[in-house]
């Protein structure tokens, strides 16, 4: 790994390799405003000066807002100056952003215009917080990143943190309970963003879409960029993932599935019946894009095939939060697309009692003052029981079949995964949401339909694509009752239905 074996490392390797070379792009006002990896490490080195000169002992230090040059400086300052970055859900409303605050023991929060106004309520419910610091501009009752940055310049941070020492803390959205704060390692994030070869990956331009404080931006996109030289690409707002995609002319992106379909059908719309799919695809995407990598989710065969039609790649992997996140890569071209990819070098995978099971470094120290829920997660042993069920075949490839947590009983005995039942409707129109689940003994399903379906009687378009599905499963794994709901289910920061409880 060249040497590389912390975060603050890894900015100081990629201005010794790559320099003067652009790090991050940004469209504003219809201009390209462009920093490079050597800029980007002297703002780093001069933010961390400041905080080692503001607290003598380590800090932990929250970052909220959206992706940005700025952010990214706020994110890696922290790291440069041997401290611990946390990163929270810019969704989040106030008072569960304080909560995380307090939870995490940060002692200084930077933010952007979008949580500005709640400097109140923050300072209200987080009394141990010594500075807010603003990242875009000057702003009434808090610090200016820019003045920080003015004033240290060409200064040295003094303190530096260890491999295996903690170095962030993310916060997962759980579907039930409060959220828990994922400890990560320096030796978690390198080993992750640096156990694949580099197959020239040097000069690509990377989009940036998902939201920053998710692993799996942060760590496929960002810390990749650092480790192989790509030019980060930064999409300003999901409302322009396609119009940025004509401005920056991506190399490849990472999307969650929900995004993936909603290009392919914007797409799709573009070609009509009878239209130049090849002329699309250079329309949205350009000539040079190469593939789109896919996880978060399950990503359905049909968003596969689709993207194909229009001769484009999309590789699905797998990974959490815990596993910083890469558990499986994504594979060009894959020969097992109904696999979640190929497990990652340096990855061991075990499956017990239909469990996956995965021992690596890059799996987490543990969750952040709570025990309890560590050792329900992190056997004795050292190997993290991700709570999926699945299996893996003698090629190295990984294939997700549900969770285990969800897993129906039946009166007879039988195990049905919903999840795998679910699937089965991921791609169909009419239905927005699904949730299978146990009916007096016996599977139901209960739908929200698309509101913007249109049709004389929907409840019958569903249960004739119901009548298919049950034809390819047993009897035990049919739908025998159908709900139909008017609202969508209660989801979870990050999207994910919550199940009711019944």
């Amino acid at each position: 790994m060249s040497g590389v074996s912390t975060l603050k490392e890894l900015v100081y390797y990629a201005d010794e390799r790559f320099g003067d070379e652009v790090f991050v792009q940004e469209y504003k006002k219809r201009n390209f405003v462009e920093h490079s990896y050597r800029t980007f490490r002297k703002e780093c080195d001069a933010l961390g000066a400041w905080l080692n000169e503001q607290f003598p002992e380590r800090v932990h230090a929250a970052v909220i807002g959206l992706t940005s040059y700025e952010y990214l400086t706020a994110w890696f300052g922290i790291q440069c100056s041997g401290n611990v970055s946390v990163p929270l859900d810019n969704a989040n409303n106030a008072e569960r952003i304080a909560d995380e605050i307090v939870r995490s023991d940060s002692e200084i929060v930077f933010l952007d215009n979008n949580h500005a106004k709640d400097i109140d309520t923050f300072r209200s419910l987080c009394p141990k917080v010594k500075y807010y610091v603003h990242i875009h501009k000057p702003t009434d009752g808090m610090l200016f990143l820019g003045d920080i940055l003015e004033q240290y310049k060409g200064k040295q941070p003094v303190r530096s943190s260890a491999p295996d020492d903690l170095t962030a803390i993310l916060f997962t959205s759980g579907t039930t309970g409060k959220s828990k704060g994922v400890m990560l390692s320096n030796t978690n994030f390198i080993d992750n963003a640096t156990c694949e070869p580099d197959l020239g990956f040097h000069g690509n331009k990377r989009m940036t879409v998902l939201p920053v404080h998710h692993v799996f931006c942060f760590t496929c996109d960002i810390l990749c960029a650092l480790w192989y030289g790509r030019t980060l690409c930064i999409n300003d707002s999901l409302m322009h993932i396609i119009k940025n995609l004509k401005v920056f002319r991506p190399t490849d992106v990472t999307f969650v599935p929900m995004i993936a379909a909603s290009i392919l059908n914007r797409m799709k719309q573009l070609a009509g019946d009878d239209g130049d799919k090849l002329a699309v695809r250079n329309e949205v995407f350009g000539e040079q894009f190469s593939v789109i990598y896919s996880g978060g989710a399950y990503l359905s065969p049909e968003i596969i095939k689709g993207y194909s039609e229009f001769g484009i790649d999309i590789a699905q992997g797998y990974g959490m939060t815990e596993c910083s996140p890469r558990i499986c890569s994504g594979i060009k071209n894959c020969p097992k697309p109904e696999s979640v990819g190929e497990i990652v070098p340096g990855c061991e995978v075990r499956i017990v009692d239909g469990e996956i099971q995965v021992k690596s470094k890059s799996v987490m120290m543990g969750y952040y003052h709570n025990p309890e829920e560590t050792a329900k997660s992190l056997s004795p042993d050292g190997w993290l029981m991700t709570g999926d069920l699945g299996y893996k075949d003698d090629d190295g490839y990984l294939y997700i079949t549900g969770r285990k947590k969800n897993l129906i009983i039946l009166s007879n005995g039988e195990n049905v995964s919903p999840e795998e039942i679910e699937n089965q409707f991921a791609y169909f129109a009419p239905v927005k949401e699904i949730v299978v689940y146990d009916k007096n003994g016996s599977v139901a399903a209960e739908v929200y339909p698309d509101p913007e379906y249109v049709c004389d009687d929907i409840r019958a378009v569903i249960q004739a694509k119901i009548d298919e599905v049950n034809s390819t499963f047993p009897a035990a794994k049919q739908i025998v009752a159908l709900d139909i709901r008017e609202t969508e289910f209660e989801k979870t920061a990050s999207k994910k239905i919550i199940r009711p409880k019944r």
